[in-house]
């Protein structure tokens, strides 16, 4: 039987699992050359139960990457491609998985367990960067600032320069 706080107990183990090597993935962006050119950086990933991953991208604004630079940064994986939730079961048990996860808005809690976890990774490492960061789900709406904590719209952030 699918519980909620079953399910959340197994995202937040696998999570667990990674935070090391996230935190360390962190800690290494001190080291990181960035292009002139980087104003923000964007953690991303794309999202399914089956496997996900953090990618960073130097960007000049909130939607494109800086050119890719000779000496210089433009793209980084911070996490190999891991899975948050899996069951090994058959097609009517997936079934009854996919009703229990639409039926208990386990996309939109999944999500922020997610980006809650990334935002205590990044905080872990103690980063202290010049430069904005930023994380977000392909194809969601609002952002993660990892500084502030806040979830802001990309179309309304600026940059003050």
């Amino acid at each position: 039987m699918y519980t909620v706080e079953k399910y959340l107990n197994t995202i937040k183990l696998n999570l667990n699992r990674k935070t090391n090597e996230l935190v360390k993935a962190f800690e290494n962006l001190k080291k990181e050359c960035f292009s002139k050119d980087t104003v923000v950086l964007i953690l991303s990933t794309s999202f399914s139960l089956e496997s996900v991953n953090v990618f960073l991208s130097a960007n000049e604004d909130m939607f494109n990457p800086v050119d890719l630079t000779e000496g210089y940064v433009d793209n980084i994986e911070l996490i190999e491609e891991f899975t948050l939730y899996e069951k090994n079961v058959d097609l009517n048990e997936r079934e009854k998985f996919s009703d229990f996860y639409e039926n208990h808005d386990l996309e939109k809690i999944t999500i922020n367990t997610y980006s809650m976890w990334i935002k205590e990774c990044f905080d872990s490492a103690n980063l202290d960067l010049s430069i904005p960061i930023y994380f977000g789900v392909l194809d969601e709406e609002y952002i993660l600032n990892l500084v502030t904590g806040e979830w802001e719209d990309p179309m309304e952030v600026e940059f003050c320069f």
